[in-house]
């Protein structure tokens, strides 16, 4: 039986669908980092992987690096000071909650994920650096022959 203390209407967490969450989205925070445009661009990537607690993942294109770690805030698994939580804790919609799986392209949780992943991209990569070197000199040999 719900008492008056916790009512929807004395509790607005708890009229939400993050009133029944195991706080997921509070026990990480997550920063958009830079999206790997060379090979090199994964040295970065591999030091962030090799911390304790720490992950990539790739949402709409978007590179980030989420740091597991809970809200000090957090009790038990509601918010201990709702009332005066940051803007940003507003103004997450429960429309896509972690509890509902996975919403990012990838994501890696160790060295080897990622590694698998660089091994693929890199190789992607150099071939489409030969195949725009090869349009290049098929372009320039076009131009000689024609005499332009």
């Amino acid at each position: 039986m719900t008492t008056l203390a916790e009512s929807p209407m004395t509790n607005p967490f708890a009229n939400t669908k993050c009133g029944g969450c195991t706080a997921l989205c509070c026990s990480y925070f997550a920063l958009e980092i830079d999206t790997p445009d060379e090979p090199e661009d994964f040295e970065n990537l591999r030091w962030y992987i090799i911390h304790e607690d720490v992950q990539i993942f790739v949402d709409d294109g978007d590179w980030y690096l989420q740091i597991n770690r809970k809200c000090s805030w957090l009790d038990g698994n509601k918010c201990g000071n709702y009332e005066n939580r940051p803007q940003i804790c507003r103004d997450y919609s429960d429309t896509l909650c972690d509890l509902d799986g996975p919403q990012s392209d990838h994501t890696f949780r160790n060295i080897e994920e990622l590694e698998a992943y660089r091994d693929t991209w890199v190789a992607e990569f150099e071939e489409k650096k030969r195949k725009k070197a090869k349009k290049a000199r098929k372009k320039n040999g076009k131009r000689r022959k024609h005499g332009r």
